[in-house]
This record gives C-alpha cells, structure tokens and sequence, in this order.
C-alpha cells in the first residue's frame, strides 16, 4: 500500500465545490485501485488543502494515469480554477507509530 499525498492552495471561496469535484474522481479512482482518500483542510489557513489517497500500490496509480476517467477528472480540477498555486506532494510509505 502506498499513499499518494497532495500539498494544495485552493481559493477559499470555491473550497466546497472543488471538494464535490474531488468527491466525485474518488469514485472511478477506486475502481482503479484507490482504496480510500480523505481531504484535510487547515483549521488555520483556509486556503491550505492536504489530499491524502490510500492506492494499493504506486503501480495501480501510474496505470489509472491517462485513462479517460483521469483525463476527465484532471480536466475538471485543471479547469476549474480552484487551485491558486501548483500542487505539490508525492508518494509517501506509512510507517505504524
């Protein structure tokens, strides 16, 4: 299992819809191998958004790339202008404190 961690600054006026675009990826994500996701938002800064995708391996993500249902998602999250910055983040392992 690897986790797929994205660093975002989204513009707090639009917050709630990006996350409606979010919500509605996540489902044809699963069906690629995405286990899980959760948006964590900053109880600071409204602006700063943290998404977090549980895939069952870097593999199941990199093959989900460019398939129809990710151009799709990419082109409303793209589109939209919610993100007032580029993303950032990674692939992150987890470790069991």
């Amino acid at each position: 299992m690897i986790y797929e961690v994205r660093f975002q600054t989204i513009d707090p006026e639009r917050r709630g819809d990006y996350f409606r675009i979010l919500k509605q990826g996540i489902q044809d994500m699963k069906l690629a191998g995405c286990r899980s996701g959760q948006i964590l938002c900053s109880e600071d800064d409204p602006s700063s958004v943290l998404v977090l995708l549980e895939w069952e391996s870097k593999e199941h993500h990199i093959r989900w790339r460019g398939t129809p249902p990710h151009t799709r998602f990419r082109a409303a999250v793209e589109g939209g202008g919610w993100q007032t910055k580029p993303s950032r983040g990674g692939y992150y392992l987890a470790e069991t404190i």
